[in-house]
């Protein structure tokens, strides 16, 4: 069994707390936001956030009403993310199938993984992002370790990435495979 505690952001299995993939991947990328100010970093993380927020309680099925719904968002940035993300979903065919999924590789790590669904017909998993810039090797091992917890092999790996004021992106993903993730994992002390 799998607790998540929200506050402190920390993962118990079983009871026992366990390392969660974005402290794996603070100490993987450990000066990756050295140069952002505390206060710019909370900023962007509570808009990451209510952006995750929205799209996981957004029904996609019906493309008008959820346009609505997007109307209603009183920041306009995340009004117009969250447009560029329903753009992606017509133009790319993403059904979403899980959301906000909290996964665990043994005892090793948890962590919750934002979307699995299908991309134009193939079974995919998809972080989604709303950061100014993509740092594609930060996902693949991201990526990687989503879904080594979720044991499934996926046709295609994604980031919808929804940069503030700009035309949102899909962007294919290699995530990190097993062997690379273990290895890290024993060199981080980890394993």
């Amino acid at each position: 069994m799998i607790e998540f505690l929200e506050e402190p952001h920390l993962y118990l299995k079983d009871g026992i707390l366990v390392k969660s993939v974005t402290q794996i991947l603070q100490l993987i990328f450990p000066d990756k936001y050295k140069d952002v100010d505390k206060n710019t970093l909370s900023k962007k993380a509570l808009f990451g956030t209510q952006g995750h927020s929205i799209i996981e309680h957004l029904d996609v099925s019906d493309l008008n009403k959820a346009k609505e719904e997007v109307e209603q968002i009183q920041n306009k940035d995340l009004q117009i993310c969250i447009k560029e993300y329903l753009r992606l979903v017509k133009k790319y065919e993403i059904v979403p199938k899980e959301q906000e999924q909290i996964v665990s590789y043994e005892h090793l790590y948890c962590g919750t993984l934002d979307m699995t669904g299908t991309v134009q017909g193939l079974n995919s998993l998809l972080d989604i992002k709303f950061t100014a810039e993509l740092d594609k090797e930060y996902l693949s091992w991201q990526l990687g370790m989503y879904k080594l917890a979720k044991g499934v092999e996926y046709d295609k790996y994604y980031c919808i990435w929804l940069p503030k004021k700009e035309l949102g992106q899909l962007v294919e993903i290699v995530p990190k495979t097993k062997e690379e993730i273990l290895k890290k994992l024993e060199e981080l002390g980890i394993c």
